[in-house]
């Protein structure tokens, strides 16, 4: 933490009462993702005679990194392998509701024994043959769950096939069946709470390779097809989906990141301002690791005020919105500015629940960006820079 202060001249300060009620104004409280008003814009406001101006250089502090176990669950491409740092899953949870609407009981087909039943899927992005296991996850997935259990599968997780007679398989590009033991179908189509999601799980530690199959929201969408002893075949859609981004190694800086979703929380020392503090300007810096960024199609950031501080609570997720900033693979710093936040924090309006980072529109791409922290060097800490005056004096 480090301080530095100077009087300067000004001729233009902001008026402590207009400012006062444009803060006001601006206090709406919504959640991080609402799209209105930017309370970190700067803004010069006419004023009567200034107080004194100071500039300073404020501490952050409790700057750490929280991560969601949240796949991404809405892209039209399902993937599975490893690439840029990130382990990829496939999740699919079968359902079984035919296409008229019928469920297996109002069909019969609960009555029925399964013969045979595979997944039916298209792969690409395959050059050569691509090992994988399918694994069961001993749980129902619905859109939009978090999945944290998938570092814990086991061998004894793993769903055989019943062909080869082993848990090992192997994705191609020209073979859109993958059997399945008619036992275990029974047990889905029979027993509701038996009903799971399968994951599959790429095994290849040395390549970096990635493998896609269309996703359920697409024309060409996965299925579970079932043959019953009695000669009737069923194709049942996959009902959900989702891609679980995992990170191959622990960050060692903080990361905002999407896909595996993490943000950044962090605190100021604003006690070293004084409470009736008229703020002119202020803006946190971040110096970015060199070749942390991962774009995607929309690499924005989104700074807030969480409604909570405990990260285990919903309410850390929301909060008030404060800016945003897009980054890209050459930027070396990213600055937010915070001019009204910090005024309407120090008259208390916005609570002072600290600030936290996270990616624009969370949940639908793979991003990434590593920011150095508090225990980096000097020179590439984060720091706050705010120019504020004692209240103005009117004529």
């Amino acid at each position: 933490m480090s301080s530095a202060k100077c009087s300067l001249p000004s001729a233009r300060l902001a008026a402590f009462v207009s400012l006062a009620v444009a803060g006001a104004a601006l206090l709406v409280f919504s959640c991080s993702s609402d799209p209105t008003g930017t309370l970190g814009s700067d803004s010069d406001l006419l004023g009567s005679k200034p107080g004194t101006v100071y500039q300073d250089t404020i501490g952050v502090y409790a700057d750490t990194t929280y991560a969601f176990d949240t796949p991404i669950s809405t892209d039209t491409d399902l993937e599975v392998g490893r690439q840029d740092g990130y382990i990829r899953t496939m999740v699919l949870q079968p359902g079984f509701i035919l296409s008229d609407g019928r469920d297996v009981t109002e069909s019969g087909d609960v009555k029925r024994t399964v013969l045979s039943a595979s997944f039916h899927f298209y792969t690409a992005n395959i050059s050569q043959s691509f090992p994988v296991r399918f694994y069961g996850t001993g749980h129902y997935y619905s859109q939009g769950d978090n999945i944290s259990d998938l570092d814990t599968l086991m061998d004894a997780d793993a769903i055989l096939d019943p062909v080869a007679g082993s848990i090992e398989r192997h994705l191609e590009t020209a073979e859109p069946l993958y059997p399945l033991p008619p036992a275990l179908v029974q047990d889905w189509i029979r027993d509701t709470t038996k009903r799971e999601a399968v994951a599959i799980v790429y095994t290849d530690s040395l390549n970096e390779r990635v493998a896609t199959i269309p996703a359920s929201e697409t024309s060409d969408h996965p299925y579970l097809q079932v043959i019953y002893t009695d000669g009737v075949q069923r194709a049942y859609n996959i009902r959900y989906d989702a891609t679980s981004y995992r990170p191959v190694a622990p960050a060692t800086h903080l990361v905002v990141s999407d896909g595996y979703a993490r943000r950044v929380y962090m605190r100021f020392t604003l006690d070293e301002l004084d409470k009736d503090s008229a703020v002119h300007t202020a803006r946190v810096r971040f110096h970015i690791v060199p070749g942390s960024v991962i774009e995607g199609v929309n690499p924005t950031l989104l700074l807030y005020i969480p409604d909570s501080t405990d990260p285990a609570k919903s309410d850390f997720k929301n909060g008030q919105r404060v800016t945003e900033q897009g980054i890209t693979i050459s930027d070396e710093t990213v600055e937010f500015p915070l001019t009204n936040a910090i005024f309407l924090v120090l008259q208390g309006k916005l609570k002072d629940n600290g600030f936290a980072i996270r990616f624009k529109n969370e949940t639908t791409e793979l991003r990434q960006v590593e920011l150095y922290g508090t225990s980096a060097p000097d020179s590439l800490r984060p720091q706050v820079f705010v120019t504020s005056s004692t209240p103005a004096v009117f004529h």
